[in-house]
C-alpha cells in the first residue's frame, strides 16, 4: 500500500499529465497498422515544421515539402559541433534540462529535454509495464551506475524512492563482497521487478547460481537495457531468478526507443519515435539485413534529434503482426551495444559504464575507448583536442580505481576503428569477468 501511495503522489507531483499521455498511447497502440502509419506521418510532419521554425540547424535543411527520408543524417559529430543550433531557440536554456551522454559508442554528446518530454517518457514506461503485466507502483530494484546517478538525485527524491520501494544495487561495485551485501538487501526488499545493465544482471545471476542458488528472490519480470542481451545471458538470468527477462532499448539522448512485449517481440515505441535502418549509402535495408540505426524523436520539442545516427546496428523483424496487438514495427535484434566489464587484479569487476560516466560533458573529447589487454594493463585512447592536462583528473580517477598494480596508459589518436559489427565499443576487456564454473 505504501509504495502505491508514494508512487501516486510522486507521479502527480513531478508529471501530473502522465496519465493523459498514457491514455493517448493506449489509443495509438490500438490503431490498425494502416491508421497508425497515417497518424505517425502527421505527427512527424508537425515536428519537422516545428524544427524548421525554431531550431537554427534545421532552418535551412528542412523544406516545406520534405519527407523525413529527404533530410540529411544527423551524426554524433554533428550534435557535438552544433548542440546550441539544434536547441529550440525560442525558449531559454533555463527552461530546459540539459543531459550529457558518454555514449555507448564512446562519443560524448549534449542534448536538451523539456518537461513534456519527461512526461512522455514516464507514460511510455508505464505503457511497457502494462504490456509486462506490472503495476506502476511495483517494488523495484535497479542494478545501475549508482556512483554518478545517485549523486545527482536530490535528497527529497531519494526519500521518495525509498517510500516507493525502489532499491539501487551499484553496478559499478560488483566484487564478491559487494554482491553478497546486495543480495542480502534484495532478499529483504523482495522486488517484484528488477532492471539493470545486461552485463551487470548477468554477473549478479552468475554469482547467485554459484553462491546462493536457493536465494528466494523471485521478481515477476526483469528488464535488461543499455547493452546487447545475448541468448546466453538471458538464459542465465532467467535460471537464476525464475522469471521472464525483457530487453529494453533506449539512450540518454532518446529514451524508450523499443521494448520487448510478453511475446518477446522488440517493438519500436512508435507513439514517440521513428526508427530507420539504413545501409552505408543511407538507403533503407530489408528485414534480416543489418543496418545503421537512425532515430527521430518527435516528442522532444526542445532538441532536434531528427534522423540521428545512434551508432548502433540493428535488424528488422520480418515476422507477421504480433499477437500482442501493437501496430508498431519490431526489431529482430540489436547487433551492437556490448559493454565489457573491466577486471582489477584484486578481482573487482568494474562496469564499462563507470568509464563512460567519467567522460560525460568532458570538453575536447570527441571519442574514447578503454582497452584492457591483460589484468595489469589498461589503455585509454581519446580523439579530440583534449590533452593530458585536461584529462589529468580523469586519468587519476582511473588509476586510483584500478589500483597500483595496473599500468594505465593514455594516447591521442586521429580515429578509433569500429568493431566487426560496425559498432563503436567504448570498453574492451580481454580479461573474463564471470566466475569460474558459471558458464551455461
Amino acid at each position: 500500500m505504501i509504495p502505491r501511495l508514494a508512487h501516486t503522489a510522486y507521479a502527480w507531483r513531478r508529471n501530473p499529465a502522465w496519465r493523459v499521455r498514457l491514455a493517448e498511447i493506449r489509443r495509438i497502440r490500438g490503431l490498425s497498422p494502416g491508421d497508425f502509419a497515417a497518424w505517425q506521418g502527421v505527427a512527424v510532419a508537425e515536428h519537422l515544421a516545428h524544427a524548421q521554425a525554431t531550431m537554427p540547424y534545421w532552418r535551412e535543411r528542412v523544406g516545406a515539402r520534405d519527407e523525413l527520408s529527404d533530410l540529411p543524417i544527423l551524426t554524433r559529430r554533428d550534435v557535438q559541433r552544433n548542440a546550441e543550433a539544434l536547441r529550440d531557440a525560442t525558449r531559454p536554456s533555463s527552461a530546459l534540462r540539459e543531459d550529457a551522454s558518454g555514449g555507448s559508442t564512446g562519443e560524448p554528446v549534449r542534448v536538451w529535454h523539456d518537461h513534456d518530454y519527461a512526461t512522455w517518457v514516464l507514460a511510455s514506461e508505464m505503457h511497457v509495464f502494462e504490456t509486462w503485466g506490472l503495476e506502476p507502483w511495483v517494488r523495484t530494484a535497479i542494478v545501475w551506475g549508482a556512483d554518478r546517478d545517485l549523486r545527482e538525485i536530490p535528497w527529497r527524491e531519494r526519500l521518495w524512492m525509498r517510500a516507493k520501494g525502489v532499491h539501487v544495487v551499484n553496478a559499478f561495485r560488483m566484487g564478491d563482497a559487494d554482491l553478497e551485501r546486495g543480495v542480502q538487501r534484495l532478499k529483504q526488499v523482495q522486488p517484484g521487478y528488477i532492471q539493470g545493465y545486461a552485463s551487470a544482471l548477468e554477473v549478479l545471476a552468475a554469482w547467485l547460481l554459484e553462491h546462493a542458488p536457493a536465494h528466494g528472490i523471485r521478481p515477476r519480470a526483469i528488464r535488461s537495457s543499455a547493452e546487447v542481451l545475448t541468448p546466453t545471458a538471458r538464459a542465465r538470468i532467467e535460471r537464476a531468478f525464475g522469471c521472464p527477462v525483457y530487453d529494453y532499448y533506449g539512450s540518454r539522448e532518446s529514451a524508450a526507443l523499443a521494448a520487448q512485449c510478453r511475446h518477446l517481440r522488440m517493438h519500436v515505441q512508435g507513439h514517440g519515435r521513428v526508427v530507420e535502418l539504413v545501409d552505408d549509402a543511407g538507403r533503407p535495408v530489408a528485414p534480416g539485413v543489418p543496418g545503421r540505426v537512425l532515430v527521430t524523436d518527435f516528442r522532444n520539442r526542445a532538441f532536434g534529434l531528427i534522423r540521428y545516427e545512434t551508432g548502433d546496428v540493428a535488424v528488422w523483424d520480418d515476422a507477421e503482426a504480433c499477437d500482442c496487438g501493437q501496430p508498431y514495427p519490431a526489431l529482430a535484434r540489436i547487433e551492437g551495444r556490448t559493454s565489457d566489464f573491466i577486471t582489477t587484479p584484486a578481482g573487482e569487476r568494474i562496469h564499462g559504464e563507470w568509464f563512460t560516466h567519467l567522460f560525460y560533458g568532458r570538453p575536447g573529447v570527441e571519442r574514447f575507448q578503454v582497452h584492457q589487454p591483460t589484468a595489469g594493463r589498461l589503455r585509454v585512447t581519446t580523439v579530440g583536442p583534449a590533452g593530458e592536462r585536461d584529462l589529468f583528473d580523469l586519468l587519476a580517477a582511473i588509476r586510483a580505481r584500478m589500483g597500483p598494480d595496473v599500468e594505465v596508459s593514455w594516447r591521442v589518436a586521429a580515429c578509433i576503428e569500429d568493431g566487426v559489427t560496425g559498432k563503436r565499443r567504448f570498453t574492451i576487456s580481454d580479461v573474463p569477468y564471470l566466475p569460474e564454473g558459471a558458464a551455461s
